[in-house]
C-alpha cells in the first residue's frame, strides 16, 4: 500500500486579516489626504513687472486649492496667458509648498505707429496703460532697421531702457548721402539728448557712469562711435 501523505491545512488567521486592512487603509488615506492636502505655501520667483496677486488670481489658486488637483499643465496653460508670461516652471512636494518660477519678456518700447506695445521677439500687446516708465518709439523705421533694433535693443539693460522717454529714428545722412542707417536719437527723462546706432548700442549702459562726470549739466551726449575716446557731450 502506498504510504498516506498527511496535508498541513493553514488556519485562517483573523490577526493576519485584521493588519493587512489597516496597512491598506493606512495606506489609502495616506494617498488620500495627500491629494486633498491644501496648498500651504506660494513661492513666486523671477518676477519684476507681473504682480504676485496677477499670477496667484490666473493660476486659480487664490483660495490655496488641493496642490494636486491642480495639474501642472493647467496652471502653466493660465499663467502664459498673461501677456508678460514667456515661460512657467512648476514645483510641487509633499509638504505643499508650491514654487512659480516664472520668465518674463522683456518690455522693449511702446509703438507709437501700431498702438502696442513691444516685447522681445517681436511680441506685441495692447496698452492698457498697466506699464510705466517705458520708452515710445515716435516715427516709422524701414522694416530691415526694425528688425535689426528688436535684436540690439536687448542688449540695453532695463534700467537704462526705462530711463528713455523717446526712441526717434534719425539716420545720419551728408549732402543725401547715408552715413549711418542706423542711428537713433534718444530722449532721455532727465532731458538729454542722447545718439546711438546699433552696432554700438551697448554703450548705452554706460550712460549713469558717464553722465555722473558732466556736474548735472544738460545736453547732447554722442554715444554713436566705437571707440569710446570719440564719446563726447554739447551742452545745450
Amino acid at each position: 500500500m502506498a504510504a498516506t501523505k498527511k496535508v498541513k491545512v493553514k488556519k485562517f488567521s483573523f490577526k493576519r486579516l485584521i493588519i493587512l486592512l489597516l496597512i491598506l487603509y493606512v495606506l489609502i488615506y495616506s494617498l488620500y489626504y495627500i491629494f486633498r492636502m491644501p496648498i500651504k505655501n506660494i513661492y513666486i520667483k523671477g518676477t519684476t513687472l507681473i504682480t504676485d496677486n496677477e499670477i496667484i488670481t490666473a493660476a486659480g489658486i487664490k483660495n490655496y486649492p488641493s496642490i494636486f488637483k491642480v495639474t501642472n499643465h493647467q496652471m502653466k496653460k493660465k499663467l502664459k496667458s498673461i501677456p508678460l508670461v514667456k515661460d512657467v516652471k512648476v514645483k510641487k512636494n509633499l509638504f505643499g509648498k508650491l514654487t512659480l518660477e516664472i520668465s518674463e519678456y522683456k518690455i522693449l518700447f511702446y509703438n507709437l505707429n501700431t498702438q502696442k506695445i513691444v516685447l522681445e521677439g517681436n511680441v506685441e500687446i495692447e496698452d492698457d496703460n498697466s506699464y510705466k516708465g517705458i520708452p515710445t518709439l515716435i516715427n516709422y523705421v524701414p522694416d530691415h532697421i526694425y528688425k535689426k533694433l528688436l535684436k540690439a535693443i536687448l542688449k540695453v539693460d532695463s534700467d537704462v531702457l526705462s530711463s528713455i522717454s523717446e526712441i526717434e529714428y534719425s539716420p545720419s545722412k551728408s549732402n543725401e548721402e547715408m552715413i549711418d542707417e542706423t542711428r537713433f536719437i534718444l530722449r532721455m527723462n532727465d532731458t538729454n539728448t542722447v545718439y546711438a546706432n546699433l552696432i554700438n548700442i551697448k554703450n548705452l549702459n554706460h550712460y549713469e557712469e558717464i553722465y555722473s562726470t558732466l556736474n548735472n549739466q544738460k545736453g547732447n551726449l554722442y554715444l554713436d562711435s566705437s571707440n569710446e575716446e570719440n564719446f563726447y557731450f554739447q551742452a545745450y
